[in-house]
């Protein structure tokens, strides 16, 4: 059986050669469309690229429908052997270069979305995180577009002919032919799609167009993807007018896009390098922050080098990576072949709409390159902002991620991990020996949380502001029985929203080494009672215990060392609904949670945590946080 992790690499292999053909075939249809005498070089970069997009904005019901509707495995094989096919046909005739590149560019509308609509199935077969993949394939696809575009220019394949036939089609089949036969291992078990009779397929891409809208989340990175390919668009067009003038050569803006081009590949690599889905997003406002300065010191006039170009392009790397990622996961499974059809659309109807707008800026208003660039640098600051607004809490995720490299060294364990659920309400229980518990758990487990905790923590004016107004944290009053238990309320109300809470039944820090672990406490049992059919996770944290922020030999941050690579390690329970007939008793629930959580200490090669002796009753009815 061909291996989940090569089917894969099979598929980075079969994008790579495709997209590496295009754009070379795009770049010798301009050579030879221009050498005819039809128009200037330019023109004929944006009458071929123009054809490009007409079939992934207009026919994208159709697109989206084939491959929402078929196994997405034949749609792949099919649209590339299509392509084989053209190549080779018209490699025959030898001529009408318009009319094969017209077809190509059907075959790739087709084609395009369905790699990515394959992405969250290839996560999940190969056990791989889903922003990792993504920066593995766009590293590849701009590689490709750096290389196919230089092919073309670097050697004049051209103009070489090899026994009569030309250099450049021979090149560009073979490509297409890679493609073609490294599709054809790509079979996810893991895919999913709707069989559906053809004219239903493509009405319900409209319904599903209207499901994407609604996701907030993929709403947000459709907006943000097809911006940022303006932004790249618009940029690329006014450097190439700024450096070269308004009639630059098709050489001059092929070594621009290859620069281009090559940053974006690095920058989507280097993206790639943060796997957690969410906290991924912080990476979003940075890369604007960086494009924005960027693009503002091209506009001052002066003209930097090359690599500059490459820079500019590895931030829009970091932008494109997580956003990609972030759609590809929230979109429903069932709609990710219209999903990508629509992502496919934005993209180049955005594009069409910058490059009509950077048209009319040069020859209506006849604004310099640097006022075009201004512009473009203005837009991608409002952009910026936004951005920082709607990621905030990621940015500041990152940050302390960066600080974690020089405290903790993590390792997790545990079926929970693969199975933890990425959408919708679920309950996280742990225990709690330090401070610092919460920002554990949200370094391994893959969402973002809501933690319930207590205010001797929280009532600070500066950490309330940012852990209740920011990180949405659940402040739990810091005493022993109480009747009235807002803070319950509130944590249901959070999981009707489909968040994800955690808990810390114990009620409070561990403060002794007798006692690894405290009677957990009511509060996950009131909780459960209103949502019954909640997951919940149980975890188990080592290494918190004898750190700075815990109360070995004191308390907190008090006459102990700093953490600096310390180990801390977290065992991750499979998800699971509570059987009714525990949840009917509340201490049965308890003790249910408390034996789950000290089990799984076996995970981590420690012993388990027995049962505490028995405690006073005024200890065990505890809320916990």
């Amino acid at each position: 059986m061909f291996d989940d992790r090569w089917k894969l690499v099979s598929l980075w292999i079969s994008q790579t050669a495709r997209v590496m053909a295009d754009n070379a075939l795009r770049l010798f249809v301009c050579f030879e469309y221009a050498k005819l005498g039809q128009a200037e070089e330019n023109s004929a970069w944006y009458l071929v690229t123009g054809i490009f997009s007409v079939p992934a904005v207009l026919l994208a019901p159709f697109n989206g429908a084939i491959c929402n509707s078929l196994p997405k495995s034949n749609v792949l094989i099919g649209s590339a052997f299509f392509g084989f096919a053209v190549m080779a046909i018209f490699g025959i005739l030898n001529d009408f270069w318009l009319p094969c590149w017209a077809l190509i560019s059907v075959g790739s509308a087709i084609y395009g979305p369905t790699r990515y609509a394959m992405l969250p199935a290839a996560a999940n077969d190969t056990q791989w995180p889903l922003p990792s993949i993504n920066g593995f394939i766009e590293m590849g696809t701009f590689s490709a577009i750096l290389v196919g575009v230089l092919s073309m220019v670097g050697t004049d394949l051209q103009a070489m002919s090899v026994g009569g036939w030309n250099s450049a089609i021979v090149l560009i089949a073979a490509l297409n032919g890679v493609a073609f036969l490294t599709a054809l291992p790509v079979n996810f078990s893991s895919d999913v799609r709707r069989e559906e009779p053809p004219l239903q397929a493509v009405w319900d891409f409209f319904v599903d167009c209207r499901r994407i809208w609604d996701e907030r989340e993929a709403r947000i990175a459709l907006i943000g993807l097809s911006g940022k390919r303006g932004l790249i668009i618009g940029m690329s067009a006014a450097m190439l007018a700024l450096f070269f003038g308004k009639q630059f050569t098709l050489t001059e803006m092929a070594f621009i896009l290859a620069w281009v081009a090559g940053g974006v590949a690095i920058g989507s690599l280097l993206a790639g390098l943060q796997k957690h889905p969410r906290r991924m997003l912080g990476l979003v406002p940075m890369g604007g922050v960086g494009l924005t300065i960027g693009l503002g010191y091209v506009a001052t006039g002066d003209k930097p080098d090359l690599w500059f170009c490459a820079l500019v392009g590895a931030m829009a790397g970091f932008i494109n990576v997580p956003l990609a990622a972030c759609y590809q996961s929230v979109v429903p499974a069932d709609a990710r072949g219209n999903a990508m059809a629509v992502r496919n659309m934005a993209d180049y109807l955005c594009a069409a709409i910058v490059g009509i707008g950077m048209t009319a800026l040069t020859h209506v208003f006849d604004l310099t390159p640097s006022a075009q660039l201004w512009i473009i640098a203005g837009v991608s600051a409002l952009a910026t902002l936004a951005a920082i607004w709607i990621f905030l809490r990621e940015i500041l995720e990152q940050l302390v991620e960066v600080v974690f490299l020089l405290m903790y060294r993590f390792r997790s364990t545990g079926p929970g991990l693969e199975t933890f659920p990425l959408k919708g309400p679920v309950i996280v229980i742990a225990n709690h020996s330090a401070w610092m518990d919460p920002l554990w758990l949200a370094k391994v487990l893959p969402r973002s949380m809501t933690p319930m905790m207590t205010s001797v923590f929280l009532d600070n004016w500066f950490m309330r502001l940012v852990m209740v107004y920011l990180f949405e944290v659940i402040r739990v009053e810091a005493s022993g029985f109480r009747r009235d238990v807002p803070e319950l309320k509130i944590a249901v109300e959070a999981l009707d929203e489909g968040k994800c809470v955690v808990i810390f039944p114990e009620g409070r820090m561990r403060r002794s080494e007798e006692q690894p672990l405290k009677m957990f406490g009511q509060g996950v049992w009131h909780i459960l009672k209103e949502r019954p059919n909640t997951p919940v996770v149980v975890c188990w944290i080592e290494g918190g215990w004898g750190s700075y922020f815990s109360y070995f030999n004191g308390p907190p941050t008090k006459d102990k060392s700093f953490d600096f690579f310390r180990d801390i390690a977290i065992a991750v329970g499979e998800p699971e609904v509570v059987d009714p007939e525990i949840l009917c008793d509340q201490r049965k629930t308890r003790l249910y949670f408390m034996e789950k959580c000290g089990k799984l200490r076996e995970l981590l090669g420690l012993d388990p945590v027995g049962l505490a002796p028995q405690e006073s009753e005024s200890e065990g009815e505890e809320q916990g946080e």
